[in-house]
Order: structure tokens, then sequence, then C-alpha cells
């Protein structure tokens, strides 16, 4: 199955992080649940810990929470939540592209600074 990867700034210095090739099936149920918060609108401000913490989770805890929330830019945390959750429950492309999505924008955004 192919890899999903996130890359973060820790200590100044970009570093690229890539899933296992196996999840637990905890994380899947926990997927669900998030993926269906997001769905319906009720992403939860109380819930960023739980939401980062999967995230953590799916990436065998490489990188705690603090180094996710620091690491990653604001504006792309929450959909690399969410594409998180649609690769563990296996919508696999979806998930690679969604985040190849955000890298696209970025890219040509800091082409234009």
């Amino acid at each position: 199955m192919e890899s999903l990867s996130i890359t973060l700034k820790i200590d100044g210095k970009d570093k690229r992080f890539v899933t296992p090739s196996f999840i637990p099936g905890k994380l899947f149920r926990q997927a669900s649940e998030i993926s269906d918060e997001f769905e319906k609108g009720n992403v939860d401000k109380v819930n960023f810990d739980k939401y980062f913490q999967f995230v953590c989770d799916v990436f065998e805890n490489k990188f705690d929470i603090e180094q996710f929330e620091n690491g990653m830019d604001a504006r792309k945390i929450l959909n690399t939540v969410y594409a998180t959750t649609h690769y563990v429950i296996g919508n696999v492309e979806i998930a690679i592209q969604m985040l190849s999505d955000e890298e696209s924008k970025n890219d040509q955004s800091e082409s234009k600074n």
C-alpha cells in the first residue's frame, strides 16, 4: 500500500515523516469518528489534542503533539488531520491528493513572494 508523508519544521529544519506499512485496527475506529466529525462540521476546538494525537499515532509517534502543532503550517493543520483519516480508512489516493494539493498551493504562493 502506498505511504502518506508529511513534513514538519522541527528545530528550524524540515523533517519528513512517512506512514508505516502497518496501521493498527484501533486507528480505523478513531479515523472513522474524526472523519465523521469533520464531515458533519462538528470540528471541536476542545478536541484538537485528540486530532493531533491521532496523527502522531498514525505516524508511530515519531513526533509528538507539540512538534506536530508547531511544525505544521497553521493553514494546513486541519486538512492534514482530515487527510490522515482518509488514509487510515483506506482512501489512500484521496489522502495523498489532499496533501499534494496543499503542497502545490504553498509552492505557488511562495514563488509569488
